[in-house]
């Protein structure tokens, strides 16, 4: 029984690392071995978050930015294309270590370290040479000095923040900040504004937005806030909310609708304001309808939300598919702690209600 408890563990850390976790804490590092110049693949278990071929920015201390093309072979995926030349500027050498750090849209943040262990020195330059390299020996020092923001490299986890993935082309990932004064989290790349009439789901990162709603009683999940001010209003209208009642807005991704290992986590503050930490279940009912949906709530440290069959049985019988967008409304006055969801989906350029 501890056994099945600890795997159960582990699969909803997978789960929420890829699903929801902050994008810029999605890393992974490669050693340069091999015949490393003429390209190297990306890990297989990070390579299956990556939503289809292209290219990537790759960002490095020195400031500099390349465009590296992506293959796929197969099942596996390479950075090839304009490789070789990022290998040359670098003076990559067998055993330097490479670490990718997600930043968003396609894009990493890439530190390289040489096999004593230390910071490639070179790196920070770039290829800067004669003036160039001295202006930029200015800048660095000037930043170092009191009152200027100096520049750190380490191979650190220090942000204080907690969000959603899927890698953005590389997708993301949603987020849940905490209350410090974390800076915001990059946002990742697909935003439901596209002209598609599926409103897409975020390569890396959905639920969690936390921002500025103070004087507001709409939440919006991280690819919600995606959309314009315009498409919020419309969608408001649509559910035709009471003007009293606090609700949040999400765009179902894959992890919401599949039948197994579902979960839809909720806006951390929509949770401290308004749900109660010894909350169990949440009866969800579709405006007009009888029916009623008793669904497990779950609060943890990390995140807050439902899941379970009938959860999965909520979504089916709706027919709801990933892309729509539902507002949850908290029903106040309910004798049970209830919530009206309100599906709408994008069709031929606009919205329209669903059920």
């Amino acid at each position: 029984m501890v056994h099945k408890g600890c795997e159960s563990c582990r699969e909803w850390q997978e789960h929420y690392y890829w699903e929801h976790m902050d994008v810029t804490k999605i890393r992974f590092f490669k050693l340069m071995t091999g015949d490393f110049a003429k390209g190297i693949s990306i890990p297989e278990k990070f390579a299956k978050n990556f939503d289809g071929t292209g290219s990537i920015d790759l960002k490095t201390p020195s400031g500099e930015t390349w465009n590296i093309g992506v293959d796929k072979h197969v099942d596996e995926l390479f950075l090839v294309s304009r490789w070789e030349d990022f290998v040359k500027a670098h003076r990559l050498r067998e055993n330097d270590l490479l670490v990718f750090t997600c930043s968003g849209d396609s894009s990493f943040d890439v530190l390289i370290f040489e096999a004593s262990g230390c910071e490639k020195v070179s790196s920070l330059f770039g290829s800067s040479t004669g003036p160039d390299m001295r202006k930029r020996l200015n800048d660095m020092a000037d930043r170092g000095k009191p009152g200027k923001q100096a520049e750190h490299y380490a191979l650190t986890d220090s942000e204080d923040t907690t969000t959603r993935s899927h890698l953005a082309g590389f997708p993301h990932h949603a987020s849940t900040s905490k209350k410090s004064g974390s800076r915001n989290p990059r946002k990742m790349p697909e935003s439901p504004n596209s002209s598609s009439d599926h409103v897409k789901p975020d390569a890396i990162g959905e639920e969690d937005s936390d921002e500025e709603h103070a004087n507001s009683n709409y939440y919006y999940s991280r690819v919600a806030n995606r959309l314009s001010d315009e498409e919020k209003e419309k969608i408001i209208s649509l559910a035709s909310i009471r003007p009293d009642n606090p609700a949040f807005v999400t765009v179902l991704q894959m992890s919401h609708v599949r039948r197994k290992s579902n979960f839809l986590i909720f806006p951390s503050r929509f949770v401290a304001d308004h749900l109660d930490s010894k909350l169990h279940e949440i009866t969800l009912v579709r405006p007009n309808r009888k029916d009623k949906w008793c669904v497990k709530y779950c609060y943890g440290r990390g995140a807050q939300g439902i899941r379970n069959y009938t959860f999965s049985m909520f979504v089916q019988e709706n027919r709801l598919r990933e892309g729509d967008i539902c507002a949850f409304e908290l029903m106040k006055g309910a004798r049970r702690v209830t919530m009206t969801v309100h599906a709408i989906r994008k069709v031929d350029g606009r919205f329209v209600r669903v059920g």
